[in-house]
């Protein structure tokens, strides 16, 4: 079955639209360094919706970032770096006041920590009527992250129009949930969340936001509720332990690549891009599984995200043949009574 069998009134092959905030990254190049001490730092264009444009790009999509920057320096160097990897930029809004929000890391031994300067940032300050509407006639994909709803108003009700643009032009709607985790036990976070999910085509939550999102536990029962919900297709990444499609009562799923992991910022964001390059291209959903999972895997093994991390198409199909995908299939129905047999029983 070729990925584009599942959404028959999609438009053809077009523009792949990603709306956002961008951000600047603070990275240390001493992993040891932490941001109480002087040392030297990468200065990184991100943002969830930054890292799939560039990634989108990479792949060899045209790929439209859409959002708001200022008229400052970060500003400047976001917008010029993601254009130099080759995301369009034309349903960029420039604004003459606000400044870029700016995130700094460091790695701990408990993981990544970030500080965030971004209360107010421009790119969080994006109107439903700055949305270039002539962009949408001409796309075949919208892809938003779920966190832009929880910024401020302005930027949910963006979020909305966004969608409801798309829908009018037949461009299919990727969603990806991407929690905070500060988020998690919010019911009106849940409730935005089910709104997008009636809405999108596609999903591609991590199998611990699934679980929160739905309050199901059990792998079949979370599908079963997001299918409930709309997508037609439903994409869990799962750390180490791989990826599963879920499609027409079908769940196939590819286990995990063992590599050393060095930093798993943008995987996510990575495996989401690679995921509408294999839209775009109706490749076979075992290739479409393999290709995402080698993306979103070798992300993990350096830092930097867009700066160094981001890998080209040929380094994804130069893994693919490396490790050849160990997949599973099986139905819907067989998984659930797998999981429940003792209650069936």
């Amino acid at each position: 079955m070729r990925i584009k069998d599942l959404f028959p009134d999609a438009s053809g092959s077009g523009r792949v639209l990603v709306l956002g905030e961008l951000l600047l990254d603070f990275v240390p190049c001493d992993s040891d360094m932490r941001l109480s001490q002087p040392g030297t730092v990468l200065k990184t264009v991100s943002g969830s919706s930054g890292i799939y444009a560039c990634a989108a790009a990479g792949f060899g999509l045209d790929c439209s970032f859409i959002g708001k920057v200022g008229s400052d320096p970060f500003s400047q160097l976001a917008l010029s770096s993601i254009a130099s990897r080759g995301v369009r930029t034309d349903a960029v809004v420039r604004s003459d006041s606000g400044q870029l929000g700016l995130a700094f890391l460091e790695y701990l031994p408990s993981g990544r920590n970030y500080t965030y300067y971004r209360d107010g940032s421009v790119g969080s300050q994006l109107r439903p009527e700055e949305l270039t509407e002539a962009v949408f006639a001409d796309a075949s994909i919208l892809h938003l992250p779920g966190m832009l709803l929880e910024l401020n108003d302005s930027m949910r009700q963006s979020c909305f129009r966004a969608v409801e643009l798309a829908k009018q032009n037949h461009v299919l709607f990727s969603f990806d949930p991407n929690l905070r985790k500060e988020l998690r036990n919010d019911a009106q976070m849940r409730q935005r969340m089910m709104q997008m999910l009636s809405m999108a085509d596609v999903i591609e939550p991590t199998l611990e936001e699934a679980r929160i999102i739905t309050g199901c536990t059990a792998i079949s029962d979370v599908l079963r509720a997001l299918h409930a919900a709309g997508p037609r297709l439903v994409v869990l990444t799962r750390d180490k332990d791989g990826a599963l499609f879920s499609f027409d009562g079908q769940v196939l799923s590819a286990e995990g690549i063992d590599v050393p992991v060095v930093d798993p910022t943008g995987a996510g964001d990575t495996f989401a891009a690679a995921l509408a390059c294999c839209i775009e291209e109706n490749v076979r959903m075992e290739d479409a599984i393999s290709f995402c999972n080698c993306a979103g895997t070798l992300v993990c093994t350096k830092r930097g995200a867009i700066g160094m991390a981001i890998p080209t198409r040929e380094q994804v199909l130069d893994m693919m043949r490396l490790h050849p995908a160990r997949l599973h299939v099986e139905s819907l129905q067989a998984l659930y009574e797998k999981e429940h047999k003792h209650e069936i029983a």
